[in-house]
């Protein structure tokens, strides 16, 4: 596999010794987590961390223990065999072409205007080309995007109608 060495045995013994030796409390935390996935060359700021945290942790308590980690491990291990199958020019990066072709395959049907604003949301540099990492930002957000649209589309219309204080409710759960 090409991209970062995170997704092997190493992150996860380095996590497993995180847990139990650093502070004794057998989860992770941002901070923590955030560490160790800079060491396996995934950096992301310490909100990106902090929302992956909340989508993994089903404990509610703001970190993740071993197991809900195992769970995002094999999340990361996915999303970077995505990311190299799409990568068809082999450059470590994706287009906006390869990304709608991407979310296409992962079930996700944007039209061109969606796909556009998503796509520049997390290419800050205008580049023209995500990275792994802005595409596992891009994959988080719509994970907790669906996630969120789906508690309030209860008959499964695919349409919702929100106060504005559900609209601030949602965005909040997206980021």
């Amino acid at each position: 596999m090409k991209g970062a060495p995170m997704m092997g045995g190493n992150l996860q013994h380095h996590l497993h010794a995180s847990m139990h030796y650093t502070d004794k409390n057998g989860v992770l935390g941002a901070p923590e987590l955030q560490q160790a996935l800079s060491l396996g060359g995934l950096n992301f700021s310490l909100a990106t961390v902090a929302h992956i945290i909340r989508i993994h942790d089903k404990a509610n308590r703001g970190a993740i223990s071993f197991e809900e980690f195992s769970k995002l491990h094999e999340f990361l291990t996915n999303v970077q065999a995505s990311f190299d199958y799409f990568d068809r020019d082999h450059s470590n990066s994706l287009t906006v072409n390869e990304i709608g072709d991407a979310l296409n395959h992962a079930g996700y049907q944007l039209d061109q205007t969606a796909l556009q604003a998503v796509f520049s949301r997390f290419d800050p540099t205008r580049s023209g080309a995500l990275g792994l990492t802005e595409f596992l930002a891009l994959t988080l957000f719509l994970r907790s995007s669906t996630a969120t649209f789906n508690a309030f589309d209860s008959d499964r219309s695919g349409t919702v109608s929100l106060s504005f204080d559900q609209f601030l409710f949602a965005c909040a759960h997206c980021i």
